[in-house]
């Protein structure tokens, strides 16, 4: 099973490399206050926790930082055995004391939204995070420079983006997925639009603005209200990715995802090419996405070439390497489904009863460890692999079982009848008495 100490391990990985990224930027001081609290949470590292929040609060940095002051009063305080110190309230009437509080509304909206690096981010914990942007926009947007104003629209767009996100896949919830929308869009144009905004960021929004406008339509969500300029964008949303990369041709962000849309439109080649460039480049935090998205392109070539001959079989192989390199690194209950998906593949085609049997463990290996990941058991593709892995099996009876536990994962997504639906049906058509076990 795995453990919240792998866990926290990769988001600290994560964090330090954003960290890097983010340097010279506001965000700094919400990125170090995250990693102050990982670090008093994994063995209780007060040391390590305190020496990010005096970093904070030295000289140079934000000696008024809210969210670094109360941190280290708990740290403090818990280690004498103590009851934990409330940290003071800035005075609103001045504008330090505006800008303090602000400060403390966006850090904690990051704080929110950096938890989908957990899989764990839910409408609930987004709209929290759209509503501390407000406030903080509200409270001081006019008293702050533009690079960290930017920085609060950039973060408000990601909660809205998030809020789309869970919102529209299911037609009963059309109407929050169409505000989000327009939320997320606008937010992220006065970004795109702006010519003082930071380089990364431009493209960043831009590549959201297209995955928005693709999405919308995959889900049939209404555009509504989007500034006029973007109305060229709407039917082919590969130009906003496109446009990113003539801002910033050389980040790996926006290679994964051009390479996403062009393994969508069928160039599977030239969507290779792109991620290999990707990884090729100095280390960073998108290299895991690369390793992942290539994985799953090559899974989903792989499955849909008319027969499994030696040139189709280098995709598989490519994705079981990609999957295997990158699970050493961090945990993700998807990569896990994926990485069965390919033993699956590779048993189907194997001769060998020995062998196969071997994949076929492996496969349910993997989905248990899948399963016990954060949220893994809300995966579909974890349940739909596990019974078609049963079915192989003879355990007909098991398989049906995973089966009605995708469609409700399924459903919950929105898919009135998914694939997990249509194995179901399969099965109890083929095996409607006993099972083998």
């Amino acid at each position: 099973m795995t453990s919240d100490y792998a866990a926290d391990d990769f988001k600290c990985g994560h964090l330090l490399a954003y960290l890097e990224e983010k340097k010279n930027k506001a965000e700094r001081h919400a990125i170090r206050n995250l990693l102050g609290v990982l670090a008093y949470r994994q063995e209780n590292n007060r040391q390590g926790a305190l020496d990010y929040f005096n970093h904070i609060l030295s000289p140079g940095e934000d000696p008024d930082n809210l969210n670094a002051m109360a941190n280290r009063h708990f740290v403090m305080s818990m280690s004498r055995g103590g009851i934990p110190a409330a940290a003071s309230e800035p005075d609103l009437s001045t504008e330090e004391g505006k800008r303090a509080q602000a400060r403390r509304y966006a850090e904690q909206a990051f704080a929110l939204i950096d938890e989908k690096n957990n899989d764990a981010l839910d409408y609930e914990v987004s709209s929290r995070a759209l509503e501390l942007c407000n406030q903080a926009m509200e409270l001081a947007g006019h008293l702050v420079d533009l690079d960290e104003s930017n920085d609060w629209k950039y973060l408000s767009g990601e909660a809205s983006y998030e809020m789309l996100k869970k919102t529209m896949r299911k037609i009963e919830t059309h109407d929050e997925a169409y505000q989000a929308l327009e939320n997320a869009v606008w937010s992220f144009w006065t970004i795109a639009e702006n010519p003082s905004a930071d380089v990364n960021m431009k493209s960043s929004a831009w590549v959201r603005i297209g995955f928005i406008f693709r999405r919308a339509s995959e889900w049939d969500v209404q555009i509504g209200d989007v500034p006029e300029s973007l109305a060229e964008f709407i039917d082919d949303p590969e130009r906003c990715v496109r446009k990113a990369r003539d801002i910033a041709p050389d980040s790996p962000h926006v290679l994964n995802y051009l390479a996403h849309f062009r393994g969508k439109a069928g160039d599977v080649e030239e969507a290779l090419r792109l991620y290999e460039e990707s990884i090729r480049l100095p280390r960073t935090k998108e290299k895991f996405f690369a390793y992942s998205s290539r994985a799953e392109l090559c899974l989903e070539r792989y499955k849909r070439s008319p027969s499994a001959n030696a040139p189709d079989r280098r995709y598989l192989a490519q994705a079981k390497d990609d999957l295997e390199y990158i699970l050493t690194k961090h945990e993700s209950p998807r990569d896990y489904a994926m990485l069965a998906d390919v033993y699956l593949q590779m048993a189907k085609i194997t001769i060998d009863s020995v062998t196969r049997q071997e994949y076929l463990t492996k496969a349910l290996h993997n989905c248990f460890i899948s399963e016990n990941c954060q949220r893994g058991n809300e995966l579909f593709q974890l349940h739909n692999v596990r019974g078609r892995c049963h079915c192989l099996l003879g355990q007909h009876r098991r398989a049906r079982e995973s089966f009605r536990l995708g469609m409700r994962c399924e459903k919950k997504l929105g898919y009135k009848w998914g694939e997990c639906g249509s194995l179901l049906a399969d099965c109890e058509d083929h095996h409607r008495l006993g099972d083998d076990f």
